[in-house]
C-alpha cells in the first residue's frame, strides 16, 4: 500500500523529497539526487555525514551522535545523516564537506590530479578602457588586451570592435573562451555567465544549468531520449541510421530538439536568456555522441566496432544546431571504444575524486551498462548490453525515476511503498524494482531461477495480505500485485509479471557476468576491492543489501565499501564545464584506459547464463 509520506527540504540546494517515516536522512538525500559522503557505509563511525536539522522540531540524538557532537551542537540540530531518521516534515542543511564532491569547489586529491578547482573555460570581465588620444593612440585590440590579457579574436569580432567600443564609451564586458574573445556585451554583465552540462543516455537525457561564476547548479531537467521510438537499444539505432538517406538526420534532429527544449525550460525557470549560456559539455556513450553530431555510426555495429573519433571534440554550438549564445561552444567528452564512451570517461573522472584508495570498481547501471576497474595505476573498462529494465523500459509497469514512480518497497504485515513526489503510484522505477525483487526472494515468493511462485508454494508464515497479492491468470501465469487504486481509476494497477522478472534477470545477469570477467581479466579478487561505486540515473538510492540480494553487486563486499554516486556521467560533464583541469584529466583517462570487449570474450555467454540465476541466500 502507498502510505502518507513526509516532506524533507534540503538546503542550500532547495531540493525536496517525500519519503516514508523512518527513512534515514542519507537515503532521503540520495532520492533527492544529493550524494552524501559516507565512507563507513552507514555505521556512524567516520562522522563525515554531518547534517543540521534547521526546522523547529529536532530528532532525539542516538548514542553515536552524542559521542561525536558537543551538547551545544546537538541543541543546534547537528546530526549524522546515516543515523537520523525522518519522523516529521523537516528542513535539513547539508554542508559542502558532507558531500561526496562539493559543488562549489572541488579540492579533493585524486590519482594523477594535483588539485581541481573551479576554473571554467568561459570567463567574463568588465572593462572600462581609456579612450584614444593623440598621446595614446594604441590600436583598439591592444587597448583591450591591457585589461583582459593577450587574446585571440576572429574576423567577426574584429569587424564589430571599433563601432561597439565607441558607441559604449569604451565600457564593455568581454566574454572569453580560454584566450579567445567570443563576445563583447553592453554594460557590466560579468556576473551573468552560465553553462550547461548534459548526459545523453540511450533511454534518457539529463541536463543541468550551471552558474560559471560560482560553480553552483541552478536548474536540472530530464526526459526520455526520443530516439527510443526507433529502438530502445544501441544496435537498433545504428541499424536505423543507415536504413534510409534521411534516417541519420532524423535521429540527430530528435536529440538536438530535445536538448534545445531542455535548455529553454531551464533558462525560463530562472529568468535567464539563452544568450547568457556560453558553453555546453556533453557526455554520452559512443553511439549517442556519434548520433548527436550526425556522424555515421555504422562502423560501431560490426566487428571490430571502431568509432570515428576518440578525443574530446569542440564545436560551435550553432554548428551542432544547439541554441545558446550565437558564438557559444560545445565540448563532447572523449570516448574509449566502440561501446565504452564519454559517459564512462566522465564516471571515472568523478570516482577518482571520490575514491580514497584503489583498487576500485565502477559500475554504471543503464541500458548500456559500463564497468571499470582501477588498480595499480591502470584502468580497464568494458560495456555490456544490460537492456533498459532499470530505466523502466520492457517492464510492464516500469517507468523512469520521475513523479509517481514507486522507488522503495518494504515487506511487513503487507507491502509498503513510497513514490517520487509523494504521488499516487503509476509505475515502478529501477530502485523500486530492485527492492521488490529482493523482497520477493527474501520472503520465498520468487525462486533463485526467477520463477514467481503460486500461493500454495510460498512460506506459510507470510501474512494473508501478502499472499493475496499473488495472482494467477486463466493460462496459469503468476504475477504479483504491487499497487491497486481503491478509488478513482479502478484500472490503475502496478503489477510485476513473470516476463518482468526475466527482463530483470537479463539486466542483472549482463552486469554481473561483466563484473566477473573483468575481475578475472585484471587478476582482482572481490575482497581486494577497496571501493565499489554504483552509478546510474535509474533511482539515486538503492539499498545495498537488496542490490546484493539480486546479484547486482558482489555479495561478499562490506557495505562500507559500496557507494551510490547517482548520475556520474552528468556529474563528470559538470566537472569538465567548471574546470579545464578536469577536462584535461578526462582526455588523459580516455587515452590510458585498457578497453576490454566483453562481446568477443569466449567465456561471456557461459558466465552470463550462470549470472541469470539469483544468488543463493538463506531466507529468514
Amino acid at each position: 500500500m502507498s502510505e502518507q509520506q513526509l516532506r524533507v527540504i534540503f538546503q542550500p540546494s532547495g531540493r525536496n523529497v517525500f519519503v516514508l517515516p523512518g527513512t534515514k536522512i542519507v537515503e532521503a538525500a540520495g532520492r533527492a539526487g544529493i550524494n552524501i559522503n559516507m565512507p563507513c557505509g552507514g555505521q556512524g563511525t567516520c562522522g563525515k555525514c554531518r547534517i543540521q536539522i534547521t526546522s523547529e522540531e529536532k530528532t532525539i540524538p542516538c548514542q553515536i551522535e552524542e559521542d561525536i557532537f558537543s551538547r551545544e551542537e546537538l541543541k543546534m540540530g547537528w546530526r549524522l545523516a546515516c543515523q537520523t531518521s525522518v519522523q516529521n516534515n523537516m528542513t535539513v542543511y547539508i554542508p559542502d564537506e558532507s558531500l561526496i564532491i562539493a559543488s562549489q569547489k572541488i579540492l579533493t586529491k585524486g590519482r594523477g590530479i594535483e588539485k581541481i578547482q573551479t576554473r571554467p573555460a568561459i570567463s567574463k570581465k568588465y572593462v572600462e578602457l581609456t579612450e584614444p588620444t593623440r598621446e595614446d593612440n594604441k590600436p583598439d585590440v591592444e587597448r583591450l588586451s591591457r585589461q583582459i590579457g593577450e587574446h585571440k579574436l576572429g574576423l567577426e569580432q574584429l569587424r564589430k570592435l571599433p563601432k561597439f567600443l565607441r558607441e559604449n564609451e569604451f565600457k564593455a564586458t568581454a566574454v572569453l573562451a580560454d584566450h579567445m574573445l567570443i563576445g563583447l556585451e553592453q554594460g557590466n554583465t560579468a556576473n551573468q555567465c552560465y553553462g550547461a552540462a548534459f548526459d545523453i543516455g540511450t533511454s534518457t537525457i539529463v541536463g543541468s544549468l550551471m552558474d560559471l561564476c560560482n560553480g553552483s547548479e541552478i536548474a536540472v531537467t530530464s526526459g526520455i531520449n526520443p530516439q527510443v521510438s526507433y529502438g530502445d537499444d544501441i544496435l537498433s539505432r545504428i541499424e536505423h541510421a543507415s536504413s534510409c538517406d534521411d534516417c541519420l538526420d532524423q535521429l540527430r534532429i530528435q536529440v538536438i530538439t530535445t536538448i534545445n527544449k531542455m535548455i529553454e525550460s531551464m533558462c525560463q525557470g530562472k529568468s535567464i536568456h539563452r544568450e547568457q549560456v556560453y558553453e555546453l559539455v556533453i557526455a554520452g556513450n559512443t553511439t549517442m555522441e556519434h548520433l548527436l553530431c550526425g556522424i555515421d555510426p555504422s562502423s560501431l555495429g560490426k566487428v571490430p566496432f571502431v568509432p570515428v573519433h576518440s578525443k574530446g571534440m569542440m564545436f560551435s554550438a550553432s554548428e551542432l544546431g544547439i541554441s545558446i549564445n550565437h558564438r557559444g561552444l560545445a565540448y563532447l567528452f572523449p570516448i574509449i571504444g566502440g561501446f565504452v564512451g564519454g559517459d564512462i570517461t566522465a564516471g571515472i573522472l568523478v570516482t577518482e575524486l571520490a575514491c580514497e584508495k584503489p583498487p576500485y570498481l565502477l559500475v554504471d547501471v543503464g541500458t548500456n551498462g559500463e564497468i571499470a576497474i582501477v588498480k595499480d595505476e591502470k584502468i580497464w573498462a568494458a560495456s555490456t548490453a544490460a537492456g533498459p529494465a532499470f530505466e523502466g523500459a520492457r517492464i510492464s509497469c516500469g517507468m523512469r525515476a520521475t513523479h509517481g514512480a514507486i522507488e522503495k518497497v518494504i515487506f511487513g504485515d503487507d507491502l509498503h511503498c513510497s513514490t517520487i513526489g509523494n504521488a499516487t503510484p503509476v509505475g515502478i522505477c529501477g530502485s523500486g524494482l530492485i527492492d521488490l525483487a529482493a523482497e520477493l526472494l527474501k520472503n520465498g515468493l520468487l525462486s533463485t531461477h526467477g520463477q514467481l511462485l503460486p500461493e500454495d508454494q510460498v512460506p506459510a508464515r507470510l501474512s494473508d495480505a501478502i499472499k493475496r497479492r499473488i495472482r494467477k491468470s486463466e493460462n496459469g501465469q503468476i504475477s504479483f500485485l504491487v499497487y491497486e487504486q481503491n478509488n478513482g481509476r479502478k484500472d490503475l494497477k502496478v503489477v510485476l509479471s513473470q516476463k518482468d522478472i526475466r527482463e530483470l534477470q537479463l539486466a542483472v545477469g549482463a552486469i554481473r557476468a561483466g563484473i566477473e570477467i573483468m575481475l578475472r581479466k585484471t587478476d582482482t579478487k572481490v575482497e581486494d576491492l577497496e571501493n565499489i561505486f554504483i552509478a546510474g540515473g535509474f533511482g539515486s538510492f538503492i539499498r545495498r543489501a537488496n542490490a546484493q540480494r539480486i546479484g547486482l553487486i558482489p555479495r561478499d563486499v562490506s557495505h562500507n565499501k559500496i557507494s551510490f554516486i547517482g548520475n556520474s556521467s552528468l556529474e563528470g560533464a559538470q566537472l569538465a564545464l567548471l574546470s579545464t583541469n578536469a577536462r584535461h584529466r578526462a582526455e588523459e583517462i580516455a587515452k590510458a584506459v585498457n578497453h576490454i570487449q566483453l562481446s568477443l570474450d569466449m567465456d561471456f555467454q557461459a558466465e552470463f547464463a550462470n549470472a541469470m540465476i539469483f544468488p543463493e541466500y538463506q531466507n529468514n
